[in-house]
């Protein structure tokens, strides 16, 4: 809800650090989707949810690097 709220371009960095923590947990799930006997809807709303927080790192100019796996500002 605070995000809607927040000005665009503009998110505090522990909602940034917070919204890259999702992302690396929903990505832990979605590599074994079978694992967790979900339907095809599920899987679905997962990789929405997960594509609307890049939305939100990217439109703030953050990136998770992936040799470190840390959120980094992006290069512009």
């Amino acid at each position: 809800m605070s995000l809607r709220l927040s000005p665009q371009g503009h998110i505090d960095r522990k909602v940034i650090q917070a919204i890259a923590l999702a992302i690396k947990i929903i990505e832990q799930i979605t590599g074994a989707i079978e694992d967790y006997d979900i339907g095809k809807d599920d899987a679905e709303l997962l990789g929405e949810a997960i594509g609307a927080l890049w939305v939100i790192l990217e439109s703030n100019g953050y990136t998770i690097d992936v040799d470190s796996n840390r959120l980094r500002r992006a290069t512009p």
